[in-house]
């Protein structure tokens, strides 16, 4: 008659004993590092044109705060956001992303002169860099990889503002794993700034143009053209 009892009395001591094998023999949870990157390669017909004789200043980039952190952000809904806690960054965001913003300006050969120095004279051109969003976002069928930034180019001899440009971009993974979202978020990345060095070519062109024409000329034709 006691053999029953001894048996209940051994029962939660094996599984006890199971949980804590369990625990001994669980796979561990790994954290996980990723980087934004991408080899710029800009079009033949931006490098035979050759770069323009102005000298550029790149900004550090301002970043929103609930990106500034080394967790991956992910949301699913526009007011709710959350944070992996074994998917990190290895490095800041926002000075990632602007390492590759001058990489890719440097790569396109854009200006005859690309710095994040601060130097002792003062450069043709500043160009400023918001990031408004860095991200996962889920919806019930589809994961995104969600990239918003600002940049504008500023004329560092009159501070005004001759370019300006959001550029908020999103495109679908192809499974979902963070490592695809940074996969994508850095297509997105390349994206933005090849469309950034074409947009800042018009601009430069302007520029260009505007300093090969004489004041002087230009002040005196149109004196010219006001004699009857």
């Amino acid at each position: 008659m006691r053999a029953p009892r001894i048996a209940y009395a051994f029962a939660p001591l094996a599984a006890a004993s199971l949980l804590l094998a369990g625990c001994f023999f669980a796979k561990p949870q790994v954290t996980q590092y990723y980087v934004l990157d991408y080899l710029p390669t800009p079009p033949k017909e931006r490098l035979e044109k050759g770069p323009y004789p102005f000298v550029l200043r790149v900004r550090d980039c301002s970043i929103a705060e609930a990106y500034r952190r080394s967790q991956i952000v992910y949301r699913q809904s526009a007011n709710q956001m959350q944070f992996y806690g074994l998917h990190l960054w290895a490095v800041d965001p926002d000075r990632m992303i602007n390492d590759l913003a001058v990489k890719h300006l440097k790569a396109a050969r854009l200006f005859d002169n690309v710095t994040r120095s601060v130097e002792n004279y003062v450069p043709d051109f500043f160009l400023s860099c918001d990031i408004q969003a860095v991200e996962e976002y889920d919806s019930k069928e589809q994961w995104y990889a969600h990239m918003a930034i600002e940049y504008q180019l500023e004329d560092a001899k009159t501070s005004e503002i001759v370019w300006k440009k959001l550029y908020d971009l999103r495109k679908t993974v192809p499974q979902q794993e963070p490592v695809y979202i940074v996969r994508e978020l850095s297509t997105l990345l390349e994206n933005v700034n090849d469309r950034l060095v074409q947009e800042l070519e018009v601009t430069l062109d302007e520029a260009k143009y505007k300093r090969l024409v004489p004041k002087d000329s230009t002040k005196a034709d149109t004196l010219s053209r006001a004699k009857p």
